[in-house]
């Protein structure tokens, strides 16, 4: 993961993001301040570029750059399980970028905000790339606000905990999954030894 060329971010910019290099000594504290400044200006240049990719790009380029989706909108051709993360991730972090995640802690009611703005130019602008006039745009959300510690707290005190709060936990990365796939592992597929 860290190691591909580099794009938006940089080969040591992964390798710092994901804890594999760590800044010491001295002038570590500048260091560390350097390199969020240097990501931050190109995650910045890169959002921008997205608009010169999007009206100039060539059909065949955007085919052979990220794979080709059916008439269907079902099936992503020649997109690697690595491409299609990335896509799912980029949207997630442009969504919580404009502010989704307080949108639906609030009441769930888009209407009026930046991301339901977001979200429905960018399906108008790109229905219209594809000689397509979109008339309306509706996302329904049905959240709920559970929290990380609470969770924590819930486990702890020996309580139990929902398969989406677990699936929380996961994703928030305060579990190592693979301790959890491990015991998955151990309780489905393991025999249990016999006591002689």
């Amino acid at each position: 993961m860290t190691g591909r060329k580099n794009a938006m971010l940089t080969t040591e910019d992964r390798r710092w993001l994901t804890g594999e290099k760590t800044y010491d000594g001295q002038h570590a504290k500048q260091q560390r301040y350097q390199r969020r400044k240097d990501i931050r200006e190109r995650v910045y240049n890169s959002m921008l570029d997205f608009s010169i990719l999007f009206e100039e790009l060539e059909e065949d380029e955007w085919r052979e750059t990220l794979g080709e989706v059916d008439d269907a909108g079902r099936q992503w051709r020649d997109a690697d399980d690595d491409l299609q993360a990335g896509v799912r991730d980029g949207l997630a972090f442009l969504l919580r970028s404009v502010g989704i995640g307080a949108l639906i802690r609030e009441d769930g009611s888009a209407s009026g905000t930046i991301p339901e703005r977001m979200v429905t130019t960018a399906v108008r602008r790109a229905g219209h790339r594809d000689g397509m006039l979109v008339e309306s745009v509706s996302v329904d959300i049905d959240a709920t606000d559970v929290g990380v510690p609470e969770l924590l707290e819930e486990l702890e005190d020996g309580g139990t905990i929902s398969p989406s709060g677990l699936y929380l936990l996961m994703e928030s990365g305060v579990v190592d999954t693979d301790v959890v796939q491990e015991c998955l592992r151990d309780q489905l597929f393991d025999e249990p030894t016999e006591e002689v």
